[in-house]
């Protein structure tokens, strides 16, 4: 029966025949590689393992699909090609450059796009991909995509570190007399107070790596698999990024690891975010909830997203979608049984809703996710997980913070034939700013926090 070795020996005896005709056309070299394909994927195991040997709509209209060739033949064709690149033509004029333009992208087309290393062998990562009586498709987690983030405005970087100018007062209008005489004093000036926060830019990224043998032996498809695994991790660590922010980096004291030094490379200590603003930078925007919830402590929130001194009031806009609850899933559970709260069976669907959102606070929207942990009762995570009890309850005017994106996710791959291994990494740079009057933390007010909520 013929097997992966069997594809790779004829793959390598084919391209010393392709060497030593140096004058065959594209097209002659597509039907040379389409015959030895079908020679190798006729047998049924080993089409199994060739997971491109599904006819594929992207060919249509192409010269590859005109010829008949599926994806396993295009699959396999670029692989001859690319294993040529280098070598000397039989005629000494030069060396084979690869695919033509139109094979990478019939390549690309039907291969749909997109570490501790995975493969075939560690269970929990590779393994339970592989073999046996498997369906064709990943039994899919309950996750979803980001739900915080997307909600943040968001503006392009043009340099590693941006300054944005934010209003501090406007100018007091005043009650003055008439001007009578030609020598009248001047009437009193006013200023227009201003300041600035400063955003810099910070690297993340997602590095994996695989074996051959995943690639060869998984039975979903298993480039699609990575590249939906990456975009819900992005999504939730976006997410986590900007409820979780704490650049606290020592052995106590991080609000998402009150008793240990977090690894340097932890996502949460790029920046500051929302819970920090109440936690920890104006603790005057925080409520020591200390039992269960109430709808009055909820709606309380909003009357501590006061500033009279700058007479900013975040709590009250006059876009009631500007203003967000945010919250763990078990204290949203809680939280949709008060009898004030309007759950979302109730307003309908005819009503703006919002990814996750499960009730309304007033006329304001509940989000549960999971970047939001239980507790200890001081609203810091600790690392002894029967301490984290307790829920928490962000509210926040979305207007109050502003992503800057230096650069956009970045996808990019490279092949380490020494190690038969595939590697993938996505990257993003980006800042996070937040508003303060002051210019200090400490006056940020567009953010509350509630803690130490019993559920």
């Amino acid at each position: 029966m013929p097997d992966i070795t069997e594809v790779h020996n004829l793959l390598q005896d084919v391209s010393a025949k392709l060497a030593a005709m140096p004058n065959l056309t594209e097209d002659q070299v597509s039907e040379l590689a389409k015959k030895a394909a079908e020679s190798v994927v006729a047998d049924t195991e080993t089409a199994r393992k060739m997971r491109f040997s599904t006819p594929d709509e992207s060919l249509q209209g192409t010269k590859f699909g005109a010829a008949g060739m599926k994806a396993a033949d295009i699959a396999f064709l670029h692989d001859l090609q690319t294993s040529l690149i280098g070598q000397r033509k039989a005629d000494g004029n030069g060396v084979y450059s690869g695919p033509s333009e139109q094979l990478q992208n019939a390549f690309k087309a039907v291969n749909g796009g997109v570490v501790k290393a995975m493969d075939s062998a560690e269970s929990g990562f590779g393994s339970q991909l592989i073999g046996a009586q498997y369906v064709g498709q990943l039994w899919e987690a309950a996750r979803s995509q980001s739900r915080i983030f997307p909600l943040v405005n968001s503006m392009e970087m043009l340099h590693p570190t941006v300054y944005l100018p934010v209003e501090v007062d406007f100018p007091e209008m005043i009650f003055v007399s008439e001007s009578t005489t030609n020598n009248a004093s001047n009437y009193d000036t006013a200023k227009t107070g201003s300041n600035r926060v400063s955003v810099a830019a910070k690297k993340f990224l997602i590095h994996q790596m695989w074996s051959g043998e995943m690639e060869e032996d998984s039975i979903i498809p298993f480039l699609p698999f990575l590249q939906r695994q990456a975009g819900l991790a992005i999504g939730f660590h976006m997410d986590s990024l900007i409820l979780n922010g704490d650049t606290t980096n020592a052995g106590t004291g991080n609000i998402n690891l009150d008793d240990a030094d977090p690894a340097d490379t932890k996502h949460y200590l790029a920046f500051d975010g929302l819970r920090h603003a109440g936690l920890v930078d104006n603790t005057a925007n925080s409520l020591d909830v200390a039992g269960a919830l109430t709808y009055k402590q909820l709606m309380g929130q909003r009357s501590r997203m006061i500033s009279t001194t700058y007479k900013h009031d975040w709590g009250h806009p006059n876009d009631p979608n500007s203003l967000v609850y945010v919250t763990d899933p078990v204290t949203a559970d809680r939280i949709a049984e008060l009898d004030e709260v309007l759950t979302a069976d109730k307003y309908g669907s005819g009503a703006t809703i919002m990814t996750g959102e499960l009730a309304k606070i007033g006329r304001h929207a509940l989000i549960s996710t999971l970047a939001m942990s239980l507790t200890e009762a001081d609203g810091k995570v600790s690392t002894t997980g029967g301490n984290n009890t307790k829920g928490q309850v962000v509210c926040f005017n979305r207007q109050g913070l502003v992503w800057g994106w230096r650069r956009q996710v970045k996808v990019e791959t490279e092949r380490l034939p020494g190690t038969d291994q595939t590697r993938l990494v996505y990257s993003l740079r980006g800042g996070l700013g937040r508003f303060t009057p002051t210019g200090a933390a400490s006056g940020i007010e567009f953010a509350d926090v509630l803690y130490n909520v019993t559920i």
